[in-house]
């Protein structure tokens, strides 16, 4: 077997949610913008649990996965509906309105933000499926359990309530949006499981750390001051830093992208987030259409080492029924549908079987999952190749092909849509590991650039 893989080392990085006393400097859209990412399970991570094990958090990325696979589900049948629906005042298409949002479960990636004047520290979930950023707020009638200071925005100098004739109340994809009476905009987010978050739309500054320990200052961002808010999971944050297409993450800059490096590593401290329309990007493109703020991209084929497999394109085509493959930052898993994930385990079996053991893991018993362990039993295993339009790859080595589940089993991170007629494809975080991911906004073509990202945020 060829094209073994190793991890280069990663030094431990020490982290504080403490905005520096540093001067500001005001933004322009020009200017590059560069933030740390704060993987959930990490040592940085408020949220880190030492008793965690790896059972613990195998189960969760289960558990995040599917429930942000079902999100994504909604979400691409609301968009079929809607399609039918010309009004969007239309009962069918308000009934099904509310079913699209995201599940809480699905978070990955904390972004440190501090946000007014005087600036409040804020860790916000970072997703490239959601358009609104919203945060919980002093004022809040039903508030969530909060580690930090809660942002006031009655306390804020920069703050000010969205009026409903501002073009920006409705510009948020996904999002129910109305008019309060105080002439300001509302916002309310349905989760899947039933969670919510309701308040009012603001305009705020918000400050980014930069790489030489400086600050910038973004004024007059658009965000939702959350005020009913209740979650079925307690203490996984309380709001959501949204890069889904909209005229939010556009005022940041024209392109934005994030390098994830080894998301298994709880001491990695080299995942960030970049924004501005001078940042490079770099590597192979592909074009994305934008759907309800969801990027999507055509999914051409698989490769496993050099044999390309036998997938007709034709399998994840979109079309007016559904189908596609959404890039996301949400899901660590990736779907694909049933021909293209069966092709795929088949490939793997024929390499792995006379090495090492099946075994049936009781958590993912659809998945392919072999006793031993992956750092070490992989050695070696190609790589897997997922082929984009007009040339672009997305190379996975073993780290982002499969995930170690318990001590003794690991299986191929991949899961199998029901239908991939309507169901879109998810190409999950641990497929993008070792890339830097660009999003250019204004040619709308996303760039695959395989670097360690200890060289982009050191």
């Amino acid at each position: 077997m060829t094209n073994s893989f190793r991890i280069k080392s990663v030094f431990l990085l020490t982290f504080t949610t403490a905005l520096l006393t540093l001067p500001l400097t005001t933004n322009a859209k020009s200017q590059k913008i560069v933030t740390k990412l704060i993987h959930r399970d990490s040592i940085f991570s408020p949220f880190y649990n030492l008793d965690d094990g790896i059972e613990d958090r195998a189960l969760r990325i289960l558990k995040n996965s599917n429930s942000r696979f079902a999100h994504l589900k909604a979400k691409a049948k609301r968009n079929l509906v809607l399609d039918y629906y010309d009004d969007d005042d239309d009962d069918s298409g308000a009934k099904i309105y509310q079913a699209n949002l995201l599940a809480n479960y699905g978070h990955l990636f904390v972004v440190n933000i501090s946000i007014g004047q005087p600036p409040i520290p804020q860790l916000l979930y970072m997703d490239t499926g959601s358009t609104l950023p919203w945060i919980q707020c002093k004022q809040c009638t039903k508030c969530l359990k909060q580690q930090g200071p809660v942002y006031d925005p009655s306390s804020s100098s920069t703050y000010n309530d969205l009026p409903c004739g501002d073009d920006s109340c409705g510009d948020f994809p996904g999002v129910n949006v109305s008019c309060g009476e105080l002439n300001n905009c509302i916002y309310r987010i349905q989760y899947m499981d039933k969670s919510l978050s309701k308040g009012r739309i603001g305009t705020e500054q918000i400050i980014f750390e930069t790489p030489d320990e400086g600050k910038v200052a973004v004024r007059d961002v658009v965000f939702g001051c959350g005020e009913e808010n209740n979650m079925s999971v307690r203490g996984l944050g309380v709001g959501v830093f949204g890069l889904g297409y909209s005229n939010f993450v556009i005022n940041l800059g024209l392109v934005f992208s994030y390098c994830i490096g080894s998301v298994r590593d709880p001491q990695y401290g080299f995942n960030g987030l970049t924004f501005g329309d001078d940042s490079s990007v770099e590597g192979y493109s592909t074009p994305f259409e934008v759907i309800e703020g969801t990027y999507y991209i055509t999914l051409e084929g698989i490769s496993v080492g050099q044999e390309r497999l036998d997938i007709s394109p034709d399998v994840f085509k979109r079309t007016r029924k559904g189908g596609g493959a959404v890039i996301d930052s949400g899901s660590e898993l990736t779907y694909l549908p049933e021909v293209a994930f069966n092709l795929l385990k088949s490939k793997v079996s024929s390499i792995l079987n006379g090495f090492l053991r099946q075994r049936v893991f009781e958590n993912a018993q659809h998945m392919l999952c072999y006793e031993g362990d992956l750092s070490r039993d992989l050695y070696g295993f190609p790589a897997t190749t997922f082929h984009f339009s007009e040339g672009a790859d997305l190379v996975l080595e073993t780290e982002s092909l499969f995930a170690q589940d318990t001590k003794d089993v690991f299986c191929v991170a991949v899961s199998h849509l029901n239908n991939a007629t309507t169901q879109p494809s998810i190409i999950g975080i641990l497929a993008q590991q070792y890339y830097n991911v660009a999003y250019d906004l204004g040619a709308k073509r996303i760039y695959f650039q395989r670097i360690d990202c200890e060289l982009l945020y050191d």
